[in-house]
């Protein structure tokens, strides 16, 4: 799938230069801690946290997985890199890029946009920035990470990634912009 955008009051991205691992381990071992920080050169995040270098990020989805997303030009060495970290430690590590889809809101009201979609509260006191959740998207699971305060990351599964796509648009759609009452 190619890349694809919409420009609203905020623009909508669909990423598509990115691969997706998910890393299934005891994250609090300090063995499976080490060995994410040598294979990919990033400590183990926080809960409802992610780590991020350069263009490789660590998001924690729970107590025992990882979502990992990397530059596609680094997918194979990435992979290789953790797994030959993880040797001998009990683990589940998947290439999920092909099941999974990533886009990008941006924009003064990104957190807006989200929230018309999403059950949390997006506001920043609650979710800021380096934050990351798992939620829902309609009728979707998903998960959105706050990269910065206008830009915010979304997650979901391929199979639904136009119906994401679409709802994102509607949401950003000029016109659609939630206004304060006087």
């Amino acid at each position: 799938m190619s890349e694809r955008e919409f420009q609203g009051y905020v623009t909508i991205r669909q990423k598509c230069d990115h691969s997706m691992f998910t890393l299934r381990a005891n994250l609090a071992s300090n063995k499976v801690k080490s060995a994410v920080k040598t294979g990919l050169k990033l400590a183990v995040p926080k809960r409802g946290t992610y780590a991020k270098d350069n263009e490789v990020i660590l998001a924690w989805m729970s107590p025992d997985e990882l979502l990992i997303i990397v530059p596609e030009a680094e997918r194979s060495a990435a992979f290789a890199a953790l797994e030959q970290a993880l040797e001998g430690l009990h683990y589940l590590l998947a290439d999920v890029s092909d099941a999974r889809a990533c886009f990008t809101i941006e924009g003064g009201s990104a957190r807006e946009v989200v929230a018309k979609l999403s059950p949390m509260d997006l506001s920043a006191a609650q979710f800021p920035v380096g934050g990351f959740a798992r939620t829902r998207f309609a009728q979707v699971a998903g998960a959105i990470f706050v990269e910065q305060e206008d830009r915010l990351s979304l997650v979901c599964f391929r199979s639904v990634q136009d119906y994401v796509f679409s709802l994102l648009c509607g949401a950003a759609k000029l016109g659609s912009e939630v206004r304060a009452q006087s």
